[in-house]
């Protein structure tokens, strides 16, 4: 199977009416690509070390400031590119084996604030969206991560 083909196109603009031209071209399957990548193991398996997982269902641009302002701070976080909903961010936290999931929707948004969640015990608690790092860090070191 081919991920890719291409060649030299000497006279196709010429062929079509225009004038001689020379001229190459390449293309790539994109799924083809990312499955011969995954088999030859391009990518590197998730080590585990996310401490944070952002949910933001307000179309990501808080989530990539939160995980901006985390990771400036020396805390690990991630977040969902894909504009999931809600239940498939959160499996995606689960599966990131980060501790901690700060989810931000339309209602924190207007109040200015994060619900922080604890992955393994399931509570969760509304921060000030001002208080993220300190909360975070609280959380974690009480949860020994």
């Amino acid at each position: 199977t081919a991920i890719g083909g291409g060649g030299r196109y000497d006279g196709l603009v010429e062929e079509l009416g225009g004038p001689a031209t020379a001229g190459i071209g390449f293309a790539l399957g994109l799924d083809r690509t990312l499955l011969a990548c995954d088999a030859e193991g391009v990518f590197p398996a998730p080590d585990g070390n996310v401490s944070v997982f952002v949910v933001d269902t307000t179309g990501g641009s808080h989530a990539t400031r939160l995980c901006r302002i985390l990771r400036g701070s020396g805390i690990s976080a991630d977040r969902a590119f894909d504009g999931r909903s809600m239940k498939a961010q959160m499996k995606a936290a689960d599966r990131s084996g980060a501790a901690i999931a700060l989810i931000v929707g339309t209602n924190e948004v207007e109040s200015g604030s994060i619900v922080m969640r604890s992955l393994s015990s399931g509570e969760q608690t509304t921060i000030a969206d001002g208080d993220a790092v300190v909360a975070v860090r609280q959380l974690l070191a009480n949860q020994g991560s």
